[in-house]
């Protein structure tokens, strides 16, 4: 199986072999119903990215079910899984396969989450990926051709976590294939890029996503805060990224997306005074107020400093630390 990394956008799988199933008329609700690896086509890499990390769960589980269902190349035995493994037919055996991988049972299928996500669902350590993914990947399947690792949010991988992965892209046992389900590739290192076959499942409707956010209570109390920001002391900044990462537990792509959306209406409303281009309709008071207190040069630096938060996502920063410098030093440029 090959391994390096191929972008393949929704125009280009059908050239590629793989397949992504998109339903334009309801395009936000199935970006990744359908993964479809063919014959001769499964590598040992993939990083599928999208927005929905529900439905890229969704569609990574369906690609085990097809991988874990195959049989082995011609000549590694002469006997059918399905029959050396006591089953009357490959239907009962296909069967039986995709309950257990929908059921979380399949013991060649591996699933990876960040550790600890009741106290700190923010990290995917080294020591995560060294007990379940590097320690492991030499004991051969148990039962199928394959072994499947799927890690979930897997942006979240530390520097640390993503060398030590690594040496398991560079040189892979034929039968492992990993999966990289992910919200922003530009948290990866280029080295990690450089071995995995890149599926985009494209974006959501920036609307849709925006009022997804709206509903929870840390993008209320965020969007306070970024209205607020130049009358806000250190203090009233600390407390507010202790209670993202601590107590609302918000997934650091879901926060930059946030902020990704708020400035773009901020510079947008500076550029042309008109409300009905923004997002952020039911909160149009605020982008006001935001585009009144910065100037073009700040709003530059703002997006600057948004750049760099999305690029050292996997690097061993504090994640309080990172959005506290990002506050206080928009607070700073404000007017």
């Amino acid at each position: 199986m090959r391994t390096f990394r191929r972008q393949i956008s929704p125009q280009q799988v059908f050239e590629s072999g793989i397949r992504i199933s998109i339903s334009k008329p309801a395009l936000q609700k199935s970006m990744m119903k359908q993964v479809k690896i063919p014959e001769n086509q499964i590598y040992n890499a993939y990083l599928i990215e999208g927005e929905d990390m529900a439905l890229l769960k969704s569609a990574a589980m369906e690609f085990t079910e097809q991988l874990l269902c195959r049989e082995p190349a011609e000549g590694q035995g002469k006997l059918s899984l399905y029959a050396s493994r006591g089953y009357e037919s490959r239907t009962a055996w296909e069967d039986s396969v995709r309950t257990r991988v929908r059921h979380h049972e399949h013991p060649d299928m591996i699933e990876i989450v960040p550790n600890k996500p009741e106290e700190h669902p923010t990290i995917i350590s080294v020591d995560n990926i060294r007990d379940h993914v590097t320690d492991t990947v030499m004991v051969r399947p148990y039962e199928a051709a394959y072994k499947v690792y799927l890690i979930e949010h897997a942006e979240m991988m530390n520097a640390q976590a993503q060398n030590a992965i690594l040496k398991t892209l560079e040189e892979p046992p034929e039968y492992v294939v990993i999966m990289l389900l992910a919200v922003n590739a530009d948290a990866f290192l280029p080295t990690i890029l450089s071995r995995v076959i890149e599926i985009k499942a494209g974006e959501r409707d920036v609307r849709e996503s925006y009022a997804e956010m709206m509903q929870e209570e840390w993008a209320g109390e965020f969007l306070k805060l970024l209205s607020e920001i130049r009358f806000r002391t250190g203090r009233e900044i600390l407390d507010f990224c202790t209670h993202v990462n601590k107590d609302w537990k918000v997934p650091v792509g879901s926060l930059l997306r946030f902020l990704e959306i708020i400035l773009r209406d901020v510079l947008c409303y500076k550029s042309t005074s008109q409300t009905e281009l923004l997002y952020a309709q039911d909160e149009v008071n605020v982008i006001v107020r935001m585009a009144s207190a910065l100037s073009y040069e700040k709003l530059g630096q703002a997006t600057d400093d948004l750049g760099r938060m999305l690029r050292d996502q996997s690097f061993n920063v504090n994640r309080d630390l990172m959005l506290e410098d990002f506050l206080l030093r928009l607070r700073d440029t404000s007017i």
